[in-house]
């Protein structure tokens, strides 16, 4: 099949186009403080992140539905995945905390809005999310094909899309927000994003030869343009404003670098067909 490098080039440069657009937008017509917009259509700024999310699929049918260089190794997605694992891990160990406080004063926490239970899922799915991505990296670096005979575990794969479903619920119905506070909406979008790559990035390692290369690219292009290009960069801005704790700034970062395995996926799946 015809190498088809050129989109995921054009998929690179229009993440980091987003990733510019968007902290300009953030400096220059939002509140800091707030997130709400200060200048021009709020629902304008909407369209070309719900945009991002939406429109890979349309072209996705020309990828190679087995990209060769996702059959056994792949050391570009190994890194990448072994960077959001460790910045996960770090996320889930630094709520450890606030998990404590809720099992010794359960009846404090509560009142704070926040059910104990939410403590204890920020503390561990993205422990065993971050866990399983840094030991699927190795398996990337080293190989996980067909001829390895190293299918992986699916309850253990299932952290992954979980966690990330774990922050859309909680992006979605506990944090305080509004359409025309923008940093808490798109992170929504950001999380869902997250999840539509991780529900297809495990069955790489769960079901090596799979032809799931079409469905690879729309949502790597999706998750690098709304992950990296949108909440990396906002995750960035507010924890240089001093805005963010520990957990919350591992997980925008995380999620960010997650993105990054989905530019490696989608520009895999522009390569070369599997023959």
């Amino acid at each position: 099949m015809k190498n088809r490098h050129p989109n995921a080039v054009l998929v690179l440069a229009l993440g980091v186009l987003l990733a510019v657009l968007h902290l300009a937008d953030l400096l220059l017509w939002c509140d800091a403080d707030t997130g709400f917009a200060t200048a021009g259509a709020v629902w304008l700024r909407y369209i070309p992140w719900l945009a991002a999310l939406v429109l890979p699929y349309l072209p996705a049918r020309r990828a190679a539905a087995q990209p060769a260089g996702l059959q056994d190794t792949c050391k570009p997605l190994a890194v990448c995945m072994a960077l959001a694992g460790a910045a996960l891990l770090t996320a889930g160990v630094a709520s450890g905390s606030a998990a404590g406080y809720a099992l010794q004063d359960p009846g404090v926490f509560t009142g704070s809005g926040t059910p104990v239970w939410a403590a204890w899922a920020d503390l561990l799915l993205p422990v065993f999310c971050g866990a399983w991505l840094l030991r699927y990296s190795v398996r990337a670096w080293d190989g996980f094909g067909m001829q390895r005979q190293k299918l992986g575990s699916p309850l253990v794969g299932g952290a992954v899309p979980l966690f990330f479903l774990w922050k859309l619920l909680w992006r979605f119905q506990f944090t305080p927000a509004s359409v025309n506070r923008l940093p808490c909406a798109l992170r929504v979008i950001s999380a869902a994003a997250a999840l539509l790559l991780a529900v297809v990035l495990i069955k790489i390692f769960l079901v090596p030869g799979l032809p799931c290369g079409h469905t690879l690219f729309a949502a790597g292009t999706g998750a690098f343009l709304l992950c990296t290009g949108l909440e990396l960069p906002q995750t960035l801005f507010e924890a240089g404003r001093g805005m963010l704790a520990l957990p919350d700034l591992m997980t925008g970062i995380g999620i960010g670098l997650f993105g990054l395995c989905g530019l490696v996926c989608a520009w895999q799946a522009c390569g070369a067909e599997t023959e």
